[in-house]
C-alpha cells in the first residue's frame, strides 16, 4: 500500500527542526541580516574560519573521558569520506590514549568511550551513529568502548541528546550539581567535527552549559570552493541561531 503524502506546505511545517516558529526565526534573521548590512555575519564568518584554521587535532592534557563525534548524513547506509574522517580520528584519538600511559594512565584510558551521535536521515535505513559503530568495529574497537544516539536529525539535536547521555552517566552525587560544566574538570568531554563545522557545534553547546573541547577531523582546513561554501553556510546558519533567541527575548516566545 502507498504512503500517503501530506501536502507540500503541511509536509514542510509538520517537520519540527523547521515549524512556524522556525519560518518566524529564518524570516527575522534575513530582515537583521539587512538592517546590520551584514557585519554580524562577518563577525560569525570570522569566527567560524578562524576555529577551523586554529583547533588542534589533539585531545586536551587533562582526564578526558569522553569523546563525541558529530554524525553526518549516509550515502547508501554507508558513511562517508568526511563522516569517516571524524571517525578515524576518534580511532586514533583512543589508540594514542590507550598506549600514553604519562599523563592519563591506565585507568583513564581504559575508561574513556566513543559516543557517536546521530539518527536516521534521508533515506537511509539505518542511523548515523549505528553505521559509525560499524566502521569502527571493523577497524578492530571494542562494542564496549562505543555509545551510539539515535534519535538526533541535527546538530543542535546531536548535542541535547549527548548531554542527555552524559548527565545519565553521572553519579547521584555528580547529578545533584545538574550542570555538565560543573564537574568538567572530573569528566572532560571532547568533540570531533569537521573543522567548517566547529565553531557553531561549540556555539550551541555553550547554550546548553556543556564546555566541550573541539578536536578537528581533518589535519589542515583546505581551501576549496566546497569549504568556503560550508564556511559560509555555518555563518549564516549561527546568525540565524542568535537571531532566534533575540526573537525570543522581543516576543516572549520560549517555542522558536
Amino acid at each position: 500500500m502507498p504512503v500517503k503524502k501530506l501536502p507540500l506546505k503541511k509536509q514542510f511545517f509538520k517537520d519540527s527542526a523547521f515549524g512556524w516558529d522556525g519560518l518566524s526565526t529564518f524570516i527575522f534573521s534575513n530582515i537583521l541580516l539587512l538592517l546590520t548590512v551584514g557585519l554580524v555575519f562577518l563577525y560569525l564568518l570570522w569566527q567560524t574560519t578562524k576555529t577551523a584554521l586554529q583547533t588542534t587535532t589533539q585531545l586536551p592534557k587533562t582526564n578526558v573521558q569522553s569523546i563525541l563525534v558529530a554524525g553526518l548524513c549516509l550515502i547508501n547506509n554507508a558513511p562517508t569520506e568526511a563522516f569517516k574522517r571524524r571517525l578515524n580520528r576518534a580511532l586514533s584519538l583512543l589508540q594514542q590514549q590507550q598506549s600514553d600511559r604519562g599523563y592519563a594512565g591506565k585507568k583513564a584510558s581504559h575508561s574513556m568511550k566513543i559516543i557517536l551521535l546521530g539518527g536516521m536521515t534521508g533515506a537511509n535505513t539505518i542511523s548515523e551513529s549505528r553505521a559509525g559503530a560499524m566502521y569502527l568495529k571493523s577497524q578492530g574497537v571494542s562494542e564496549a568502548q562505543v555509545i551510539i544516539e539515535e534519535k538526533s536529525r541535527h546538530t543542535l539535536e546531536n548535542l541535547q541528546h549527548a548531554r542527555a547521555l552524559l548527565f545519565s552517566s553521572l553519579s547521584a552525587h555528580e547529578q545533584s550539581h545538574k550542570q555538565l560544566n560543573e564537574q568538567s574538570g572530573a569528566h572532560q568531554v571532547a568533540i570531533i567535527s569537521s573543522r567548517y563545522h566547529l565553531y557553531r557545534i561549540l556555539t550551541l553547546a555553550q547554550g546548553l552549559s556543556m564546555h566541550l573541547s573541539a578536536v578537528a577531523a581533518e589535519e589542515r582546513f583546505e581551501w576549496r570552493v566546497k569549504s568556503v561554501f560550508r564556511l559560509l553556510k555555518e555563518a549564516y546558519y549561527l546568525h540565524w541561531y542568535w537571531s532566534g533567541k533575540l526573537w525570543v527575548k522581543l516576543t516572549s516566545n520560549k517555542k522558536s
